[in-house]
């Protein structure tokens, strides 16, 4: 489906464009990679973020629940954690690089005129409360110490932006991760799920109506991986496929973690993951 662009805000970083469920999405022209599925950013939020994360759930059985938001963009995440502020207190903290985004986030469409209007700090929703770090992630993740009960990891793919999907990335994640807590994420690559194994991370995924895993989960407890990762995934976790991002002290380039990881994968006695699916085939 080809984008079609609209002037809604102008923007130096990002094009405006409408997805199919009419909420509008964002296109990143340096990298080529558009923010959010053409299907609908709205709904890509819910069924990827709030519905893996049990989120209405948490909300009932705590007077308060706190947010750490990846990438916010233009906020469809947080915006849909906060309506639930009825249920509780929703204390968010959001991660985005981009002070335009953020600016754009308070005033771009969204069902509940409420929440942009809290954003732009003209109401209160209860005792809620969002904070704004508008600097790379891996800096301001460092400022952060207290405990958040879900975790929303919406990076660009890693196959176009690494820096925020290596190890020590993860590491910084299960440091700031409550032990009932979760993280989210869209992304189901062999290195992301292969940098959360390797922080001990338990890990699983929900499936689309296709039966493709399209989301993946990790948590500290393993009650609350509901599907666990099976053995084939597992498996490829374990083959050069799986080998992770490394960004020893988070500083690293992206063309620096590409070539680092390229090197790693070309001197590994890894099994291929075609290879492996071969083989688990038989």
């Amino acid at each position: 489906m080809p984008l079609v662009f609209c002037i809604i805000y102008p923007m130096k970083n990002a094009q405006i464009f409408r997805t199919a469920d009419g909420s509008v999405g964002l296109y990143n022209k340096e990298l080529d990679e558009i923010y959010h599925s053409r299907e609908g950013a709205q709904k890509e939020s819910i069924e990827k973020f709030i519905i893996p994360s049990d989120f209405e759930q948490r909300t009932k059985n705590s007077p308060c629940i706190r947010v750490l938001d990846v990438c916010y963009g233009i906020g469809y995440n947080s915006k849909n954690a906060l309506c639930y502020y009825k249920n509780c207190d929703i204390i968010i903290d959001a991660l985005e690089w981009d002070f335009e985004l953020v600016e754009y986030s308070k005033t771009a469409d969204f069902y509940l005129p409420e929440i942009n209007e809290f954003l732009r700090g003209e109401r209160k929703l209860g005792n809620s409360k969002i904070t704004f770090y508008t600097d790379d992630a891996r800096k301001s993740i460092l400022e952060l110490n207290e405990p958040y009960d879900v975790i929303f990891l919406d990076a660009f793919a890693p196959n176009k932006l690494p820096t925020l999907w290596s190890v020590e990335f993860f590491a910084q994640l299960k440091r700031l991760l409550l032990q009932d807590g979760v993280l989210v994420t869209y992304c189901s690559a062999q290195p992301v799920r292969k940098a959360m194994i390797l922080n001990n991370f338990f890990v699983g995924k929900m499936l689309d109506n296709k039966n493709h895993s399209f989301v993946t989960i990790a948590a500290l407890n393993e009650k609350l991986i509901k599907s666990p990762l099976d053995e084939i995934e597992l498996g490829l976790t374990n083959t050069k496929a799986g080998i992770p991002y490394r960004d020893c002290d988070l500083n690293s380039s992206a063309k620096e973690m590409f070539k680092r990881r390229e090197n790693e994968v070309k001197n590994s006695n890894l099994e291929g993951a075609s290879a492996y699916l071969r083989r688990f085939a038989k």
